[in-house]
């Protein structure tokens, strides 16, 4: 009975160390940030722009539906790099920058330069929402012995 419970543990510390070596922490971070990029153009941004009055929330986001796989690629690369830094303070100025240039860009694509408060409050939405989502990213996934991601 002894033998058999060894070798569990064995075949159970292989499987885990396995697993492990998959590297879990970037890749969540990169579907993290990829999705937080969705909720911008489906939630944050169509929130913003109803708001201000430019047009309801469900027209909203059928105008940014178009806009929706750039930012989850835009924000996937951004998660990943907030995940590298390790430091919340890093992770919420990446993920920020992100927010600012992806939320401003997306706002100018749909409805245009004319609006230039509609153009800075998507982007302040997108940086305040990039800067939280990098802080948590950088913190909750950082690697726990104590590198930064290879």
């Amino acid at each position: 009975m002894q033998v058999g419970m060894k070798m569990i543990k064995r075949l159970n510390q292989y499987i885990l160390s396995k697993i492990m070596g998959i590297r879990l922490r970037p890749t969540g971070a990169v579907f993290l940030g990829g999705f937080a990029g969705l909720s911008l153009t489906a939630s944050v941004l169509p929130t913003v722009i109803s708001i201000l009055g430019v047009t309801d929330s469900f027209s909203a986001r059928i105008d940014l539906a178009g806009l929706a796989v750039y930012a989850f690629i835009s924000w996937a690369v951004g998660g990943w790099a907030a995940q590298r830094t390790a430091s919340a303070h890093l992770g919420a100025v990446i993920l920020g920058l992100v927010g600012l240039v992806s939320a401003a860009f997306f706002s100018v694509m749909t409805y245009g330069a004319e609006s230039e408060l509609l153009l800075l409050l998507c982007a302040a939405a997108g940086l305040a929402y990039g800067s939280f989502g990098g802080m948590l990213i950088a913190v909750a996934l950082r690697e726990t012995n104590g590198a930064s991601a290879d």
